[in-house]
């Protein structure tokens, strides 16, 4: 983690199951511009067209994001990594990579009540995602408590004042 020039690097590290708004935040969070923003659906979908959700194709999506992340950090720009991130280890490599870049790190858990996320699983979705009711029931229970000072996102609400606290934590990083 970094100090001082507001104009560096910057890591959101997004965390979340299926349908808590992950990639809903992060299009908001990209909308006010100066974002790269890595989601693992789309990764996954354009390394595997018809994507079989093996721990093979696991490790390679995180291992291509990461090398995204890192190109862009490198060149001081801010980056979003939009998965689900639930445990220490799925978030380890982010938050190394942070550090070792001098990167501010923001971590923003997303979370929604359960009738919620299985009603918008349930239904039509938009975006990259593939995750259905069954992916949010295998998953829900592997959440870990982030090591770091994390923003939490409720996702029924408006979530301008939290990209607003996202946007300025960064900026005083």
């Amino acid at each position: 983690m970094r100090s001082g020039n507001s104009a560096g690097p910057a890591l959101v590290l997004l965390s979340g199951v299926p349908g808590a708004g992950k990639t809903t935040f992060a299009r908001a969070l990209c909308a006010a511009g100066g974002f790269v923003h890595l989601e693992s659906d789309a990764i996954r979908l354009q390394l595997f067209p018809v994507p079989e959700f093996t721990g093979r194709e696991h490790g390679r999506v995180f291992a291509v994001a990461e090398a995204r992340a890192r190109k862009a950090l490198e060149g001081s720009s801010r980056v979003i990594v939009d998965a689900t991130n639930l445990s220490r280890s799925d978030r380890r490599r982010f938050v190394d990579l942070a550090s070792r870049s001098g990167a501010a790190l923001v971590g923003v858990r997303l979370t929604a009540p359960d009738r919620v996320i299985r009603e918008r699983l349930a239904g039509p979705r938009e975006g990259n995602s593939q995750a259905t009711v069954a992916v949010y029931d295998g998953m829900r229970q592997r959440a870990q408590a982030f090591t770091f000072a994390v923003v939490t996102v409720d996702g029924r609400f408006d979530i301008e004042p939290s990209l607003a606290l996202v946007r300025r934590l960064i900026e005083e990083a």
